[in-house]
């Protein structure tokens, strides 16, 4: 319940847009500051993984985390030419604002372990129509 208080607060500010948001990124690597887990930077390629994919769900109506064309979080993110070691990918449906969509992750044990693994240095976040939400974490081999 601590946590999930800290996190509230680290998130109650945030409802801009995410594009390449410093909120997003201070918000993201506090809760990883609070872990004591170094913090990771933006990233546009992986930003741009993010966009499409949240872009293709909301186009054909669909929520997963494999593609339409059976691609995975891996694929997407090695389509933008990042060669990646690790790769994680958060997603999230109808949040009205950042602040939801960070809390309703800090609160999924899979979505909180991608934002504060150790082996991230990298993320992309990017809000699509209908509210989809896709991150994508990763370090670069």
């Amino acid at each position: 319940m601590r946590r999930f208080a800290m996190i509230c607060a680290v998130w109650a500010s945030l409802s801009a847009p995410v594009l390449a948001n410093p909120a997003a990124t201070q918000a993201l690597n506090d809760l990883r500051a609070s872990r004591g887990v170094a913090p990771v930077t933006y990233s546009a390629q992986l930003e741009a993984a993010a966009k499409a994919h949240a872009l293709d769900m909301a186009k054909h109506r669909y929520f997963a985390h494999e593609g339409r064309n059976g691609s995975s979080v891996g694929d997407r993110v090695k389509k933008q030419r990042y060669k990646w070691c690790f790769v994680a990918e958060n997603l999230a449906k109808g949040q009205r604002d950042l602040g939801q969509v960070m809390q309703g992750w800090a609160t999924s044990p899979g979505h909180y372990a991608n934002m504060v693994n150790r082996k991230a240095v990298s993320f992309g976040l990017f809000e699509g129509p209908d509210r989809i939400w896709a991150m994508v974490l990763a370090a670069p081999c």
